[in-house]
This record gives C-alpha cells, sequence and structure tokens, in this order.
C-alpha cells in the first residue's frame, strides 16, 4: 500500500523516521529492513492492543516505504535537515534572545539597587526622593512637562517684554 504525498507529509511531520525505526541516518537497506520487521512486529494491532498501536504501525509502514525508496529517501533527508538547521538556529536565537533579557534585568537590578536610599526610598533623575511605585517612565513625562513649562514660560516673558517695550516707544 502506497501512501499518498500528503499522508507521508504529515507522518513525517510527527515522527522522525530513523528515530521511529530506530536506525542512524546512514543505515542500508538491510538494516532499514530489519529494523522495520522488528517494529512492525512490536507495533501490529494484533499483537499490540494499545490505541496508539495502531497509528505507530500507520507511521512505521510510511517509514519503511520512505526509507527504502531512494528519491523518496533523499527527499525526506533534505526536509528533515532543514528542519534540524532550522531547529537548531531557533535554538540559538532563544539563547541570545535569553541572554539579553536576563543582561537587561541584571542593569534593572543593579540600577535599582544604586539608587535605592537605606530607609527605601528611590531617588529621581534630580535627587529628590520618590514615593513607591516611582518609575523611569513617570520620571521622563516629568521631565517632559517641565521642559514644556519652561519654553512656555521663557514664550511669556519675550511676549510681555515685546510689549512693554512697543508701550515705552508709544510714550
Amino acid at each position: 500500500m502506497a501512501a499518498s504525498t500528503a499522508e507521508r507529509d504529515e507522518v513525517a511531520k510527527k515522527y522522525d523516521f530513523y528515530q521511529l525505526l530506530g536506525v542512524e541516518d546512514t543505515a542500508d537497506e538491510s538494516a532499514i529492513r530489519k529494523a522495520y520487521r522488528k517494529a512492525a512486529l512490536k507495533y501490529h494491532p494484533d499483537k499490540n492492543k494499545s490505541k496508539h498501536a495502531v497509528g505507530i504501525f500507520h507511521a512505521l509502514s510510511i517509514a519503511n516505504e520512505v526509507l527504502l525508496s531512494d528519491n523518496l529517501r533523499q527527499e525526506y533527508d533534505a526536509k528533515r535537515s532543514a528542519k534540524i538547521r532550522d531547529k537548531k538556529r531557533q535554538e540559538a536565537f532563544d539563547s541570545k534572545r535569553r541572554q539579553g533579557k536576563e543582561d537587561l534585568e541584571r542593569r534593572e537590578s543593579e540600577a535599582s539597587k544604586r539608587q535605592k536610599k537605606p530607609n527605601g526610598t528611590e531617588f529621581g533623575a534630580s535627587g529628590g526622593a520618590r514615593g513607591e511605585g516611582w518609575d523611569s517612565q513617570k520620571e521622563a513625562m516629568l521631565q517632559a512637562k517641565i521642559t514644556r513649562l519652561q519654553e512656555q514660560s521663557a514664550m511669556l516673558k519675550a511676549q510681555r517684554d515685546a510689549k512693554l517695550r512697543s508701550a515705552a516707544k508709544a510714550n
């Protein structure tokens, strides 16, 4: 019974055919046949009454078919090596992301320790004591508001001075 391409792909997503048969990826045809016979006896639905035995037996049949066909095996090996390469790349990325996160948390913790006063209050950028729940976002918002107010104050002073000069010239 030859499995369709869709069936082969579906089973290949669930199982690594080499692990399923218990052989190395360099195994020759006779080793694959021997491993298939041994595993098929173990998982044959007539011998194994487990509810998973039928699915595994079906997967074994497809694995045997794929690994014994030269062109199907080459195609499977290419997809498998790409999957392994992607998994390793993802693990490396996750490792770098995890390391970055740990570094950030460590730096934040050190910064937090430097800003703490012995009685537990924190000091902001201006040096004034801040209560519980104070954070850098609130500090930045207040700094931006102070800057805007200073700019408005300077603009109002300039307008007032201009009015006083024009009134002085009129007199």
